[in-house]
């Protein structure tokens, strides 16, 4: 019998096996597909990481703790994982970025971020073309995680676990002699189980009726071009909230090109066994338009798209808490596209919940319990990208 079973592999169920691993449990791992892959959350290239964000929310601390453990996984593993290229957030003052942040909040004496209007932002990055009274907030201490390169530095901390690869979870029961996970090879037998299974979540959680909405989304990669290309080459990366036409972001290209996509108002529910994985022509047109009107040196050819899979809760928070009916069961869902930067604080959470640790930070904004009460929102983070 293993001391820990964890079911998804990903970026927080790789993170809790590794964490477990660590603290010296014996751990199995198991997972539907094998790395790299595209069907799920965890790929395509980048996320984002910063702060001003969360100023005033209960990210905050999430975010300051999640910055220290990159930079420790960076010396453990060799590997260049956050790379800082700045971060500006975009928006009408009245807009969902804004709103309920008053720019003092962030833009402070002891703050390095500023206050940049939309002269000020066309001045700086000539490649941008905000319109009139724009708000934007430059965050020079922002960057860009490395995906593929985060997430093989998780499994390599992982790798004294027992990780089965291509070998879907059929189902699993809970008695107070431990638990039992079923696949179509074997049973495995654990003291706890820890599930972080994304977008497949609902699949082997049937009973709770969590209120999880699987998201399509599209993520492109153009070829920039034009006379500002080498100012965008080392831009910052960008979220910016249209008056009318939901968010976007793009980051500095990479060797895949340019990645842009949407954010809010962008994607559609779906089925997790029904997904469209074809990016349709009008789709990338869509966002060739924005590119065109509000960063044209972006819009080049198009090098690549890939279809991305949010699952969302209905307040855009996390769930990370007990099984409400077996509680040597942990789960971890709703990530809503902005969970990726979290990854080795959450892996760490899960960890304390399934080793009896208190954890160290609240957890009771993440509770299942939140969704059977009156509706509260959990932060105002959203845009993970």
């Amino acid at each position: 019998m293993y001391d820990f079973a964890v079911v998804g592999l990903g970026a927080i169920g790789s993170a809790t096996a590794a964490e477990l691993v660590r603290r010296g449990y014996s751990v199995l791992g198991l997972d539907r597909y094998r790395p790299p892959h595209t069907l799920g959350s965890a790929h395509s290239d980048t996320r984002m990481i910063r702060e001003a964000w969360y100023e005033g929310s209960l990210y905050m601390p999430l975010v300051q703790e999640a910055y220290r453990r990159w930079a420790r996984l960076e010396v453990s593993s060799g590997r260049t994982l956050v790379r800082t290229t700045g971060g500006l957030m975009m928006g009408p003052r009245d807009g969902r970025v804004f709103a309920g942040r008053p720019l003092a909040e962030v833009v402070r004496d002891d703050s390095d971020c500023i206050s940049l209007s939309a002269e000020d932002v066309a001045d700086r990055f000539p490649w941008l073309r905000p319109d009139p009274g724009t708000i934007t907030i430059y965050e020079p201490r922002a960057g860009v995680l490395g995906l593929e390169a985060c997430l093989e530095a998780s499994r390599d901390a992982a790798a004294d676990a027992d990780l089965h690869f291509d070998e879907p979870v059929a189902e699993w029961s809970a008695s107070a002699s431990g638990v039992r996970i079923r696949t179509d090879r074997r049973e495995y037998r654990a003291r706890r189980l820890a599930i972080a299974a994304g977008a497949w979540t609902p699949q082997l959680l049937p009973g709770l009726g969590l209120p999880l909405e699987v998201e399509r989304t599209v993520q492109y990669w153009f070829e920039p071009g034009g006379v500002h290309a080498d100012a965008l080459a080392a831009g910052p990366a960008w979220v910016w909230e249209l008056e009318r036409g939901g968010t976007w972001y793009g980051f500095r290209p990479t060797a895949r090109g340019l990645k842009s996509g949407m954010h809010f108002q962008a994607g559609r529910r779906t089925d997790i066994d029904r997904v469209d994985r074809a990016v349709g022509a009008s789709e990338t047109a869509a966002l060739r338009r924005i590119l065109e009107r509000y960063a044209p040196d972006a819009a080049g050819s198009l090098a690549h798209a890939s279809v991305c899979l949010y699952t969302n809760t209905p307040d855009e928070g996390f769930i990370l808490d007990r099984h409400p009916e077996h509680p040597d069961v942990v789960l971890f869902a709703g990530g809503s596209g902005h969970a990726f930067k979290f990854m080795l604080v959450l892996g760490a959470l899960m960890a304390d919940l399934l080793t009896g640790k208190p954890p160290r930070h609240d957890l009771s904004p993440f509770s299942i319990g939140r969704f059977r009460g009156p509706m509260r929102l959990a932060g105002r983070e959203s845009t993970g990208r």
